[in-house]
């Protein structure tokens, strides 16, 4: 059975919320290895939660196979602002 467009928003939003790297961000590779989806997916779905303005794509560090650390595209959450009165 194929999932909603609303449950799998709310999936990517939920593997955003708890990312495994300390930087909190993941890339689409680790979005989709981690929801078991194709990649496009990943960013068609990306695109939505950008555009809500709950999601923001920054630069990261990562170690490469070959242990070349370079700074790659990755998503994070927006962290909603609670301090407003």
């Amino acid at each position: 059975m194929m999932a909603t467009e609303a449950e799998l928003l709310q999936h990517v939003q939920e593997a955003l919320d708890a990312p495994p790297s300390e930087d909190g961000a993941m890339s689409v590779l680790e979005l989709a290895e981690s929801l078991d989806i194709s990649a496009a997916a990943v960013r068609k779905r990306l695109r939505k939660l950008i555009a809500s303005g709950s999601v923001e794509l920054v630069r990261v560090r990562r170690t490469a196979l070959h242990g070349i650390v370079a700074r790659r595209v990755a998503y994070r959450t927006v962290k909603k602002d609670t301090d407003d009165k």
